[in-house]
């Protein structure tokens, strides 16, 4: 039986922008513009300000744009300082089966590339497109039932570095033996603990994906040498990071069937376990009869993996609130709104919020999916009011438009760039398929100095 990996690594070889079905095209187009936008957004997080300040003396040749500052880096800390800015507010991509955040690592290793070496637009939408979809087939090898993957490794962590080896040697013009060697040599780089949520070690995680994938297609390019079953092995990935482990699922309907197709683009700054609490509380805010001086309590009925991953009900700033479902819950009530500022410390302090934050109760539903929410609001007068959400905005049954995802840019953008530079890119970002050379994008992308 063929290795995963070496099917994988053939696939990737042989796999042509041009014969990808049309949706899957234009996913990756939409998967880069929501990259780009969130990499601005983020780029003065001070999660970036200390990892810049941290590296920058020992950075090699600078050719890599730091994305929304006037300053440039080796490609190795490029890549892993933007993939750190676009994930820094929880604003990027997500694939619903795995929880991975795709586009984050495999499209910073790629734009660091770029600028070291010509790289089409074709070229690197087809890489683009290429490590998303790889990384998330190997991440269903730890979910798809009856395999399971313990809650506190990072999905993005651990197949995010494998998504960005696979472009990157995509867009070196590895053959299938040497992107076989960049799958195994990225897979034994794989980490990332849920337990740093809430700091900023949880953006360390993709950036760190992004510079390891970088690394694995480097290696692999010169010849370095790694196992063909680092991914099924008996002591490979997949025994390492799941029970009962599914292999199969790697390469069930590869070329048929396409992962960023499952992938979903999110309305708001959290994870996305939340989104469907966040809609149910909007909906119940716009309401002409609620107040939220008569709740006296608030049930949310959620998929049980919400709760475990954000049952925080006293946050204590904004980095803790960024992954607390009572947070969000309670500022959609009050501001009705959830955007950036809605996730800031003066919201999470706000009196308001605060009392409402502590009359939460979640409650599991294993029956609900994870774009399903329930939301009751108990009143101290009158009968309760139910709220529910069946798809969230931005899900899979409810998918972010292109209008959704230029406004959502647009207020990214709107931190750094004045309005006629973000036309220039949007325009650039829309036409980026006729792109001869990507790289030339990076002077649209640098901030003030």
């Amino acid at each position: 039986m063929t290795a995963v990996a070496r099917t994988l690594g053939v696939y990737a070889a042989q796999g042509r922008y041009e014969d990808f079905p049309r949706a899957v095209r234009e996913e990756g187009r939409r998967a880069m513009l929501n990259w780009v936008g969130c990499a601005l957004g983020g780029a003065h997080e001070g999660a970036v300000a200390c990892a810049l300040a941290a590296f920058d003396r020992f950075s090699g040749p600078r050719q890599s744009l730091v994305i929304g500052h006037d300053k440039d880096v080796d490609i190795f800390l490029g890549a892993f300082l933007n993939s750190l800015s676009s994930s820094v507010h929880s604003f990027n991509d997500t694939h619903f089966a795995t929880v991975a955040h795709p586009t984050s690592p495999v499209a910073a290793a790629l734009f660091a590339l770029s600028q070291e070496r010509t790289i089409s637009g074709p070229e690197f939408l087809g890489a683009l497109i290429l490590g998303n979809e790889i990384q998330c087939r190997i991440g269903n090898m730890l979910v798809t039932p009856p395999a399971t993957c313990g809650v506190g490794l990072s999905m993005q962590g651990l197949v995010g570095c494998i998504g960005a080896a696979v472009a990157v040697g995509k867009a070196l013009g590895l053959d299938a033996e040497a992107l076989t060697r960049a799958i195994g040599i990225a897979a034994n780089q794989s980490a990332g603990l849920r337990e740093a949520h809430a700091t900023m070690s949880s953006h360390f995680t993709p950036a760190n994906a992004a510079r390891a994938g970088l690394t694995a297609a480097f290696l692999a390019e010169s010849g370095y040498g790694c196992s063909e079953t680092m991914l099924d092995g008996p002591k490979g990935f997949a025994a390492s990071y799941a029970t009962n482990a599914v292999p199969a699922a790697a390469v069930e309907g590869l070329g048929a069937t396409f992962e960023i197709l499952a992938t979903a683009y999110k309305p708001f700054p959290c994870g996305f376990v939340i989104h469907p609490v966040i809609d149910a509380c909007l909906e119940m805010a716009r309401r002409p009869d609620f107040r939220a001086e008569d709740v006296e309590r608030i049930e949310i009925q959620v998929n049980p993996l919400a709760i475990q991953l954000t049952n925080r009900p006293a946050p204590d700033g904004r980095r803790q609130a960024m992954v607390s479902s009572q947070h969000w819950a309670a500022a959609a009530l009050v501001f009705g709104k959830a955007g950036l500022q809605e996730g800031e410390d003066a919201a999470v302090h706000h009196p308001a919020v605060v009392a409402l934050r502590n009359r939460v109760r979640l409650i599991p539903r294993e029956d609900f999916g994870r774009e399903a929410a329930e939301v009751t609001i108990v009143r101290r007068d009158g009968p309760p009011l139910v709220e529910f959400v069946r798809s969230c905005r931005g899900s899979i049954g409810r998918p972010m438009t292109d209008e959704e995802l230029e406004v959502k840019f647009r207020g990214q953008a709107s931190l750094l760039l004045d309005e006629a530079a973000i036309n220039a890119l949007l325009d650039r970002l829309a036409g980026i398929e006729g792109e001869s050379d990507v790289g030339s994008l990076a002077a649209l992308l640098r901030g003030p100095a």
